[in-house]
């Protein structure tokens, strides 16, 4: 089995991603005993949107009638913060792969620039799963944006269940 699971540091999604991991350990009967562990068929594949700070065009004109020194900082000052933002990204899902993958199951990660659209973070998920040929995506009920005593549903979530053309498992 391959489920792909999105993972934004949010609560919920964390919690999607150790629900997957006890599915997937429950229903390893196909798996290899090696000598010290489990060699499982199961592949998880744990999925972050990462969305850049961009400025708004009202800040971009205004910085587009000032001297140019002061828009080559803001320039490099932007791209330092998503550099960082994407570094850190880099390092948590990798300690999130040397944590899941002692359980035997095979763990991959991907970063994919997104937007701040939830429709377009959507679209992008849903075309990754195609892609990847997953049997099942799985992602939390409210991501780090959502306010869960709100609503049942962030909006990312709601529209992957609504365009998704594989089956979606939403963890509260």
């Amino acid at each position: 089995m391959k489920i792909l699971t999105l993972v934004d540091g949010s609560e919920h999604s964390l919690k999607a991603l150790d629900f997957c991991i006890s599915l997937l350990g429950q229903n390893s009967a196909n798996s290899i005993q090696y000598k010290d562990r489990v060699q499982s068929n199961h592949r998880l594949i744990i999925l972050n949107i990462l969305q850049p700070l961009k400025l708004s065009e009202e800040v971009v004109q205004h910085f587009n009638s000032i001297d140019s020194e002061r828009k080559n900082v803001l320039r490099k000052y932007l791209k330092d913060i998503n550099s960082a933002m994407k570094d850190s990204w880099i390092k948590k899902l990798s300690d999130l792969k040397l944590k899941y993958e002692k359980t035997g199951i095979q763990v991959i990660t991907k970063i994919i620039e997104g937007t701040h659209s939830s429709r377009v973070i959507a679209y992008n998920i849903v075309k990754f799963a195609e892609d990847q040929k997953v049997d099942m995506i799985t992602i939390g009920g409210v991501g780090i944006g959502g306010f869960h005593e709100k609503k049942s549903l962030g909006s990312v979530t709601r529209n992957v269940s609504e365009i998704s053309t594989r089956p979606v498992l939403i963890v509260p």
